[in-house]
């Protein structure tokens, strides 16, 4: 019977897997990042796993801990659930059947960190799991497993996180069956792909006079909830929204007001906010350096209408 060794750095991406494994006596322990054992460790051990089964890596000395582990573990492969760190060829070499990546992206479409955020951010109908071999170039194996997960309307990054978890466990079985790994597609070309990197302040800032209103409910939805929402400023606070929804306003006729602009402000709807091509969207929810907020609250807070979102450049 095989023994798979897990390393991740999401619960929601790798548990359901991890348990998966465990329970039909598959899982031979699982590594995490030590800077991620706060979050990580406890669900571990809750799930009955021993001290010799969980790993925990540090930055200076992750190479020989994994490679010492893995020979006491004898596992037969490695899956890998996003791992931060480049993974040497001759680690990826000390297992019988190699390493595989468990990449929630369409490959190579959406080579590189994060794919999750950027699939919700470019508003695609599907976000992808791709399961390929590793090789000393990321995201560049053959890939031996896919499958695609229509996004719900609406869905934030942590939903839709949790839903991939579970689709991941549908890939088991293929795997463990597929005992030499054959490729599914031969070719991962990463010629004329992307490289998508982890969004930085500018990715996760709205632009009020560029974007449409579908594209800033896509980003919001996206950085909701690991990047703690999408970035505006108002009377010279920054602020993170986490929810914004569609909204219909009927306008004086011939007003076209100016992207970012409060066109409406109560306590009952909160606030109604003014984008391209005259379309409006209702802010729901939002943080601030105060708590989290409704758009209500922050009219009773003192928003009011006819202020504006600014873009900072």
């Amino acid at each position: 019977m095989k023994k798979i060794a897990v390393i991740c750095n999401s619960d929601s991406l790798a548990f359901p897997t991890v348990q998966a494994l465990d329970s039909r006596a598959l899982l031979g322990g699982v590594a995490i990042l030590d800077r991620s054992s706060k979050a990580l460790l406890k669900p571990l051990q809750a799930m009955g796993l021993s001290g010799n089964q969980i790993l925990q890596l540090n930055q200076g000395s992750w190479e020989h801990e994994l490679k010492h582990w893995l020979t006491r573990l004898d596992a037969d492969a490695v899956w890998v659930f996003g791992f931060p760190w480049m993974i040497p060829d001759h680690l990826l070499q000390s297992v019988r059947s190699g390493y595989l990546n468990f990449h929630f992206g369409e490959l190579p479409k959406y080579r590189g960190a994060d794919p999750i955020f950027w699939q919700l951010r470019n508003n695609e109908p599907y976000a992808s799991l791709t399961v390929h071999q590793m090789t000393e170039n990321t995201d560049a194996g053959p890939i031996v497993w896919t499958k695609q997960l229509p996004i719900i309307k609406g869905e934030n990054y942590g939903l839709l996180c949790q839903r991939l978890g579970f689709l991941a466990v549908e890939a088991i079985d293929k795997l463990l069956n597929n005992t030499q790994y054959l490729p599914v597609v031969n070719e991962n070309n990463l010629a004329n792909t992307a490289w998508e990197k982890k969004p930085g302040n500018k990715e996760l800032a709205i632009n009020w006079r560029e974007q449409s209103a579908d594209e800033i409910e896509c980003l919001i939805n996206a950085a909701n909830s690991k990047y703690d929402g999408a970035t505006a400023w108002i009377k010279n606070t920054e602020v993170r929204i986490l929810e914004g929804s569609p909204a219909e306003i009927q306008l004086p006729e011939g007003t076209k007001p100016e992207p970012g602009t409060i066109v409406y402000a109560d306590a009952l709807y909160g606030l109604i906010v003014a984008c391209l091509e005259n379309r409006f969207l209702k802010i729901n929810i939002l943080h601030m350096r105060e708590g989290y907020f409704s758009g209500s609250k922050l009219f009773q807070m003192g928003i009011k209408a006819g202020e504006k979102f600014i873009n900072l450049n």
